[in-house]
């Protein structure tokens, strides 16, 4: 049901910006993430016990929410936080239409306007940077994100970042602990610039 709900909206010409399905935003371009990769990762990671699906997840810039509610349709408590007020808005919307589909039902599933790298936004939140546990990006200042994850996260703090590059980078203060190639197994067209093989990579905050 998620998957057919943003396979939807994607074609719809009221969701669409200049760009298409992806927009240019002040902060980098917003490309959707594949929702079935994702899905396969954090499967993965719950059952290799990496991460801990009780515990919040943030999905720093969220884009049009879809990882967040995923992570909550997986019982994953979620956060997103998204610089970018359409997008935003949209995300917000499209969380209030998988409740009202029972897509998302009791695990939280909130959105944020905000800078994920500002303390500020977790002010707005109502949670510090710190309670979050699981921490999801792509390819969006994830050098910035990496360092406040070094600075401010909890040790053992696990940092996932889907990346459409080969090469890895190295963040001080992190392990990257694992990788994964994927590729999108969901036979559904996709959108626009998403991509159907994506390199995830793992990392963990240093105890």
């Amino acid at each position: 049901m998620l998957d057919t709900y943003y396979e939807v909206i994607s074609k719809d010409p009221a969701y669409r910006f200049p760009m298409g399905y992806v927009k240019e935003t002040q902060t980098g371009v917003f490309i959707p993430s594949s929702i079935d990769i994702v899905r396969q990762t954090l499967t993965q990671l719950i059952e290799k016990k990496i991460i801990d699906p009780t515990k919040p997840f943030l999905d720093a810039g969220c884009g049009d929410g879809r990882i967040v509610a995923l992570a909550s349709s997986l019982g994953i408590p979620a956060w997103g936080i998204e610089s970018d007020e359409e997008l935003g808005a949209m995300a917000k919307q499209n969380l209030i239409n998988l409740h009202s589909l029972e897509v998302i039902k009791d695990t939280p599933a909130f959105i944020v306007h905000g800078d994920f790298c500002s303390d500020a936004t977790y002010k707005v939140l109502g949670s510090p940077f710190s309670d979050f546990r699981t921490i999801y990006n792509y390819d969006n200042n994830y050098d910035l994100l990496a360092k406040k994850i070094a600075e401010d996260a909890n040790p053992a703090t696990v940092y996932v970042l889907y990346s459409g590059d080969e090469s890895s980078e190295n963040f001080m203060g992190l392990n990257l602990i694992d990788e994964l190639v994927l590729n999108d197994q969901s036979g559904r067209p996709h959108v626009d610039l998403e991509l159907t093989q994506a390199y995830v990579r793992i990392y963990r905050k240093e105890s």
